[in-house]
């Protein structure tokens, strides 16, 4: 045998052999079809939802705060009552009134901010939202927990309150899910640019997730009464309202403001010129009409 034989088997000379083996090829595991990919929706990564802890700590410092005067108010009403002051009475129950009503606003938004939690898995939604439609939904909480796999379809719609002069434009989001029960989200004021929970922002990551399509049903009217005391809505509320309606109750939100704004500026104009031509230092007036009356007396 010569120096140029090949050996039977072996790699021709000056093509080294580098490739796979046949053998080695066998030897691996067989690829799984069910792997996820790096775009599986399945395998994106968590996110949480959640009032900041500055939100929520202002809110509970506030509630707090005002905690014992509010606490003190039936003491001072029984107390003057008893004595027989039952005029006097009339200032502190008007007190207590707005007292109370704020001091229940700081409670739900303190609540909110505590309890409202929203987290997107990798395979399923867990979230704490306000339940209910009636006159206090938010001191109501319900927990929901989903896979994606069992999400039917997600839904936007936008709900016009008000007239033509204060519109109030608010966008709300569902989740319909396969065994016929509806997640309701919430919803967001369209004027609000950093809203606490963004949650047509929620939908769409929802619906990415689910692999299915954000659907946006258009634009409803709808009445703010029926809606804090939970009414269903009619079939006229549940007409469409086209975007050039819209756009009309916008414009002429900006020229009802743009007139309070002429008016207001008006009678600051009326009320300085009235004190130059009484030769009256601008800033003085409510002294010189004091002086005036202090005179007249």
């Amino acid at each position: 045998m010569t120096e140029s034989a090949v050996l039977a088997g072996d790699p021709p000379v000056g093509h080294p052999d580098i490739g796979p083996k046949e053998a080695a090829l066998a030897a691996l595991p067989p690829a799984d079809p069910q792997a996820p990919t790096a775009s599986d929706p399945y395998v994106a990564e968590p996110e949480d939802y959640g009032a900041s802890t500055l939100r929520t700590t202002i809110f509970c410092l506030v509630f707090l705060l005002l905690l014992p005067f509010f606490a003190s108010l039936p003491a001072m009403i029984g107390m003057r009552a008893a004595a027989g002051h039952l005029a006097d009475n009339v200032g502190l129950l008007v007190l207590a009134a707005v007292f109370t009503a704020l001091m229940f606003l700081v409670f739900v938004e303190m609540m909110f901010s505590i309890r409202t939690r929203v987290h997107l898995g990798r395979e399923k939604v867990r979230m704490t939202l306000p339940s209910g439609r009636g006159p206090t939904p938010m001191l109501r909480y319900r927990s929901y927990e989903f896979p994606y796999d069992q999400v039917q379809s997600v839904e936007t719609r936008r709900e016009i309150y008000g007239g033509a002069l204060v519109p109030v434009l608010m966008k709300g989001a569902r989740v319909n899910l396969k065994d016929g029960s509806v997640v309701r989200l919430g919803y967001v004021s369209e004027a609000d640019s950093d809203p606490v929970f963004p949650y047509v922002e929620i939908a769409g990551k929802i619906a990415e997730r689910a692999r299915l399509p954000l659907i946006d049903r258009g634009s409803v009217r709808r009445s703010v009464r029926s809606k804090m005391l939970g009414v269903k809505a009619t079939d006229a509320e549940n007409t469409l309202v086209e975007d050039l309606e819209i756009a009309r109750l916008n414009a002429s939100h900006n020229n009802f403001m743009l007139a309070l704004i002429g008016v207001l500026l008006l009678l600051m104009l009326i009320g300085i010129v009235e004190d130059f031509a009484r030769q009256i230092p601008i800033g003085q007036t409510a002294s010189a009409l004091q002086e005036t009356a202090a005179r007249l007396s």
